[in-house]
């Protein structure tokens, strides 16, 4: 193998290990945004004793 060969290779793990981590941050991120969106209802009378 001469080194040409080698650097490309090794460009070629690194654009797909960087494209991967890249799609599981992204669904991680997605997964937290779906949890925290829903948020329980206050009552309307528990706002008004909030001072």
């Amino acid at each position: 193998m001469d080194m040409e060969t080698v650097e490309r290779l090794l460009r070629m793990l690194t654009w797909l290990t960087g494209s991967i981590v890249g799609i599981m941050t992204i669904e991680k991120e997605l997964a937290e945004r779906r949890k925290k969106s829903k948020k329980k209802r206050r009552s309307p009378s528990k706002k008004k004793r909030r001072k």
